[in-house]
């Protein structure tokens, strides 16, 4: 029976060539190399892959003498690794605090040992002295009691009547008398000063154990705060640890891809090798499977795998800083990668691409377009109104197409795959739509060098490139009728090789940071701008406006005059700005009322500038304030614009007159759009 020689491998342990990075997938490419093969049929057999993979996508590839591939069979199993085999470091060791707290009470007895010696010398040395003591105590009651005896010696021979000769009687007790004296004195003498030793040994005991019982609760204190800070630490472990073990199993597979490649070995007849995808599967029959462990390999094959899976991709992000002195511009591009499949790619060549790897919906065509037909109805609703600006083809069309944009990748939920799926769900969804609609199909980007894309639950960034750009133009506008502050917005042109796609920028002027703003779409060799908000350093004022009033025989003449004051807070080192500035004056809509422009003097309409304005706040202080022109518009708007130069430091007050005429028994007021 013919013997089927099968390999298996682990895809954690293949190797990645590449991956190429679209908005919202990726596409891998993995490799096998010198992958022995023996006559006849051989099975290799990569397992793990991850579940998020399209299954349409994978492709084998094969190359090497004599060898075909005949058949690519692709299995959704149940995933079999174990998880505390794979991260044997993702489990708590409490062995560790058993050893600390056994060393701690070790520790602890050492240290009463040590003290041990110590108190048994000055006990050995105490009880000594206490001896001693007993012994001069019992010295002193011997001299004591001698006395006594002398005494009733004495007493018993006197009422006996056997007094002698009275002088030597009394010389013996005298001199017996004295010595018992003498030497219960000296007894005495030396009791004293035992029990003054004993005294005073006894209250050294008492400050020596007093001492030691403050260093041993100084110790335990200290022994402690050890304990406190280690639990801490312990604690922090194993949060970590936690965090980590969470982390890990929000990209734990519950069931994974299995690829089967049946590859045909012939040593006497060389065959070209080829490649078979997943779509074109031809099948062979084989028996079962069992290892030819005698059979010398007849020749070795490099295998290339290659797949594309969802939850992956990137999006850029931007730092741009803008200079108004220099009028240049530094623009870094970022680019944010997302991994959240169960593989990791390690030490690969990243590819970043803003086409979309899709493989559904090639078949579709361009739709034709029906008839649209209307027709007259005595009464029309509202809602049939509506469909002279829509046709129902149209809202079908429309409604299919976004369906299919939704449902376009892997069907199966997150939850579905992995173990733990709720806990960045939103951010990924976020993240792929980022880039949706910026898809072209020419922009690649190689990022130097070779990159490790672990999974993990946010992006994480790589430099893509940093320019800079010159001749940066900055414009300011105001509307004082409005809002009394000066916008400020940013033109630059794309100066280098490479398309700009959109994404969020971080945005700096002259050093200070302004927030994040959407980075337009902008091809190479183009324009693009940026409205940058209110600009502080620019201060504007727009006055009230003053009323003077002429009357003649028929007509009542009105005329109002306002003032409008700028002033460029800037250091006087900083350059000049340039602020267009626009404010109106009313329009009639009737023939007897009539409104005139007194001032800017503006000899006609859409005509040549003339230079306006004066200095804002002193004549001296503001002399050199700049330049200011003002130009009236043709329109029935009324519009006047200002185009001021207004120097740093200086400030600038623009005039603006206008008369209203309009007859006795009449007045004017805001005429609505009906």
């Amino acid at each position: 029976m013919e013997t089927v020689n099968s390999i298996e491998y682990m895809v954690r342990d293949l190797n990645t060539r590449s991956v190429v990075l679209f908005p919202t997938r990726a596409q891998v490419v993995r490799e096998m190399t010198a992958v022995n093969l023996k006559p006849a049929t051989n099975k290799i057999t990569v397992i793990g892959l991850s579940p998020t993979i399209e299954q349409e996508s994978i492709k084998v590839e094969g190359g090497g003498s004599s060898v075909i591939i005949t058949d690519v069979a692709v299995e959704l199993l149940p995933n079999r690794d174990i998880f505390e085999e794979v991260y044997p470091d993702s489990s708590r060791d409490q062995a560790d605090c058993d050893c600390n707290d056994q060393s701690d009470a070790v520790s602890d007895s050492d240290s009463g040992q040590e003290q041990r010696p110590e108190r048994s010398f000055a006990q050995a040395k105490l009880q000594k002295i206490q001896e001693k003591l007993e012994i001069a105590t019992e010295r002193v009651d011997n001299a004591t009691s001698r006395l006594k005896i002398l005494e009733s010696y004495a007493s018993a021979l006197q009422e006996e009547g056997r007094v002698g000769d009275i002088n030597d009687e009394l010389e013996k007790y005298r001199v017996l008398r004295d010595e018992l004296f003498m030497e219960r004195v000296e007894r005495k003498k030396i009791q004293r000063g035992l029990r003054e030793q004993l005294d005073k040994l006894q209250r050294q005991q008492v400050k020596e154990k007093a001492k030691e019982q403050k260093a041993k609760e100084k110790v335990r204190q200290e022994h402690e705060q050890k304990k406190s800070l280690k639990r801490k630490l312990d604690e922090e472990r194993h949060k970590e640890q936690d965090r980590v073990r969470q982390e890990r199993e929000n990209f734990w597979p519950r069931y994974c891809y299995s690829v089967c490649i049946t590859i045909e070995c012939d040593s006497n007849t060389p065959l070209p090798s080829r490649s078979i995808g997943k779509a074109g599967v031809m099948r062979v029959s084989s028996p079962t499977s069992t290892e030819a462990g005698t059979v010398a390999p007849c020749s070795t094959c490099d295998l290339v795998l290659s797949y594309v899976t969802s939850s992956a991709g990137w999006a850029p992000s931007y730092d741009l800083q803008l200079s108004t002195k220099s009028s240049t511009a530094i623009l870094r591009f970022d680019a944010q990668l997302i991994n959240t499949t169960s593989e990791s790619w390690s030490n690969c060549k990243v590819v970043l691409s803003t086409s979309q790897a899709t493989f559904g919906g090639l078949d579709d065509v361009a739709p034709s377009l029906n008839p649209w037909k209307i027709k007259l109805e005595p009464t029309v609703s509202r809602e049939k109104e509506n469909q002279i600006l829509t046709s129902r083809e149209e809202s079908t069309h429309y409604t299919d197409w976004v369906a299919s944009k939704k449902s376009n990748g892997v069907n199966k939920t997150r939850g579905e795959m992995f173990i733990n799926s709720g806990l960045f769900v939103d951010a990924l969804s976020d993240f792929e739509q980022s880039l949706m609609a910026e898809a072209c199909f020419d922009t690649l980007y190689n990022l130097p060098g070779l990159r490790t894309l672990a999974p993990r639950s946010t992006p994480s960034k790589h430099r893509v490139d940093c320019l800079t750009f010159d001749k940066v133009m900055f414009s300011r506008k105001a509307v004082p009728k409005y809002r009394p502050v000066v916008y400020l917005k940013v033109k630059m042109r794309n100066t280098s090789k490479i398309s700009l796609l959109r994404g969020l920028a971080g945005l700096s002027l002259d050093g200070s940071f302004m927030g994040r703003k959407v980075l337009p779409r902008c091809s190479a060799g183009a324009l693009f701008s940026l409205n940058l908000g209110v600009d502080p350093a620019v201060k504007i004022f727009y006055c009230k406006a003053e009323v003077g009033i002429s009357t003649t025989e028929m007509f009542r003449k009105e005329i109002y005059a306002r003032s409008i004051t700028m002033q460029n807070i800037r250091a006087p080192a900083d350059g000049p700005v340039s602020i267009k500035v626009r404010d109106q004056i009313p329009v009639s809509d009737d023939h007897c009322l009539r409104v005139k422009l007194l001032s800017p003097k503006v000899t006609t309409i859409d005509g040549p500038k003339v230079l306006v304005g004066s200095p804002g706040r002193d004549a001296i202080w503001d002399e050199d304030w700049g330049v200011a022109t003002a130009t009236a518009t043709r329109d029935k708007t009324g519009e006047i614009n200002w185009d001021v130069s207004l120097n740093a430091g200086k400030a600038v007050r623009l005039i603006m007159e206008y008369s209203v005429s309009f007859p006795h028994g009449e007045g004017a007021i805001q005429s609505w759009d009906s």
